[in-house]
């Protein structure tokens, strides 16, 4: 390596208040470059003199960047009044800044992505606010970078990760309040931009690969600016940086996040259009990246023992929910349901690559497991299906039931003499997400809906159970929620009833089947099967 390369490599980079966060980390950087372009590591006897040199080079550099990297009179920097850098320079910034995030621990990924972000913050402006078209297209063209470098799975990740950590410090109350405000009214709405000019890439015919709508996979930057742009709509949020809620926070990120309603049925009660348009198909592995497991310490799901023991489940207070009275069809009023009818015997969350479609009879199931331990109950299986990951629910027919001759009752033995067509127009399932981000909540509205309607079910009906198999990435709407569920399943809890949609007088009232509760299930510590 030449020194004239060395000059080279310090031309490249940006202005020293925008790259260099410290003087230490920069005398590092010189020390690897002088070492390789004087071949000292093959001599002990200098590695002691090593620093000198860096900072000597340090402060030669310092007067050398400040040279090269001043703003020059050219066109470019007329654009933005003299104070601009070329997009030239700021993918070097960029790839200097991918590496000191995949050398640095994750405790210092904020600090370094935020810093970076904010470098941009005035280009992001300009992109929104400027009259001039010219200065609008330069800003555009500095924003791709950092649209491409926000694309980067190594530094698409990293912000994920602190983009939830710091929701959780949010929630709690723990931030730093100049720091909050930072993120809120600089880094959020200069990631939304950046997506806006990743889309004006993609239409112009600028990004040929993956060209069209962005999609809302966790490993895409719409999904990064989905997250900052409804985290900014928050009254809570609107209200701490002195916003009205009518006036809100702009941050023109054209993203849509998953929409409300995407799951729902054609019934009266759920039918609620979503505004906005839909984004993207989604990937078929949309949970392969979110489910990673670390050393071999797993953990064990199962049935809570006591209140806010954490990756566990239990059965939720189905009184809880509303369902369909009996008179609905005529006055559409909701009431509270009766106890749930079937009794939640187990739930089985597990990790692995080759699915169990008929969960009820697969050797790695538990069902078989509770037919040796004695259990000769009719049993009720939902079996979700989000490869690499599936849940499945095992409620179990009382001996003793009370509601045989009911309209429920009739209303499930109908059900279960029903054809897989005829299933698909009953069966709801009711969502409430108790605990958790409001980004979540949001994603996921409490109200019932078919789900045979809108996701692939598999119905397997055997002499001691009737089994509904759901293959939840059958459809972009099912992918994309399980895309938000698993992007934070650590950081919420959430029941779930399954409802009999009553179609007539004489199957109301309506009555919940059965519920489940999860409480911060973390899908990193699975044990693979």
């Amino acid at each position: 390596m030449s020194f004239t390369s060395i000059l080279n490599t310090l031309d490249g980079l940006p202005t020293i208040q925008e790259a260099v966060f410290s003087v230490e980390g920069y005398v590092t950087h010189l020390l690897k470059v002088t070492k390789s372009a004087l071949n000292l590591d093959a001599s002990p006897a200098i590695e002691k003199y090593s620093y000198i040199f860096a900072v000597t080079f340090f402060l030669l550099a310092s007067s050398l960047l400040w040279s090269c990297c001043r703003p020059r009179k050219g066109q470019d920097s007329q654009v933005f009044g003299g104070q601009s850098q070329t997009p030239e320079r700021l993918k070097v910034f960029a790839k200097w800044a991918q590496q000191q995030v995949e050398d640095s621990p994750p405790d210092a990924h904020r600090q370094i992505l935020d810093d970076v972000i904010y470098t941009f913050a005035t280009y992001a402006q300009r992109l929104d606010q400027d009259p001039s078209l010219e200065v609008r297209q330069a800003a555009l063209t500095r924003m791709r970078v950092l649209a491409e470098l926000l694309e980067v799975p190594r530094i698409n990740a990293a912000l994920r990760d602190v983009n939830w950590v710091w929701l959780r410090d949010w929630e709690r109350k723990s931030l730093d309040s100049r720091e909050a405000r930072i993120r809120c009214m600089t880094v959020f709405p200069t990631i939304c931009a950046a997506a806006r000019a990743q889309q004006a890439a993609r239409s112009s015919g600028f990004l040929r690969k993956n060209s069209g709508t962005a999609s809302l996979s966790p490993q895409s930057l719409s999904y990064l600016a989905a997250w900052c742009a409804d985290f900014l709509e928050r009254t809570d949020v609107r209200a701490s940086l002195g916003f009205s809620a009518e006036r809100g926070l702009s941050t023109s990120s054209g993203v849509n996040f998953l929409s409300a309603g995407a799951l729902y049925s054609d019934s009266e009660e759920e039918d609620d259009p979503s505004p906005g348009g839909r984004t993207g198909n989604g990937s078929e592995s949309c949970v392969a990246d979110e489910v990673s497991t670390s050393g071999g310490d797993y953990l064990d799901f199962s049935r809570q023992e006591h209140e806010g023991q954490v990756h566990t489940w239990s059965e939720p207070d189905a009184t809880q929910a509303l369902v369909r009275g009996p008179d609905y069809l005529v006055d559409h009023h909701k009431v509270p349901s009766k106890p749930a009818m079937l009794e939640l015997v187990e739930v089985d969350l597990v990790k692995t690559n080759d699915e169990m479609v008929h969960y009820s009879i697969s050797s790695r199931g538990k069902v078989p497991k509770l037919r040796e331990a004695g259990d000769d109950r009719f049993f009720f299986v939902l079996n979700f299906r989000l490869v690499p990951i599936q849940l499945a629910v095992i409620w179990a027919w009382p001996k003793d039931a009370d509601w045989k001759d009911s309209p429920e009752g009739r209303l499930l033995q109908k059900y279960i003499d029903m054809t897989p067509e005829q299933r698909s127009t009953r069966l709801k399932v009711l969502p409430k997400v108790t605990e958790g981000p409001w980004l979540v909540k949001k994603g996921v509205p409490d109200r019932p809906g078919v789900v045979g309607k809108k996701l692939k079910c598999d119905n397997f009906r055997g002499e001691d159970h009737l089994e509904v198999s759901i293959n939840c990435i059958s459809a972009a709407a099912g992918r994309r929620l399980v895309q938000l569920l698993t992007g934070a399943a650590s950081l919420f809890s959430m029941e779930l009833f399954l409802i009999l949609e009553g179609q007539s007088r004489q199957e109301l009232p309506e009555r919940v089947l059965g519920g489940l509760a999860v409480h911060h299930g973390n899908l990193g510590k699975l044990r693979p099967r």
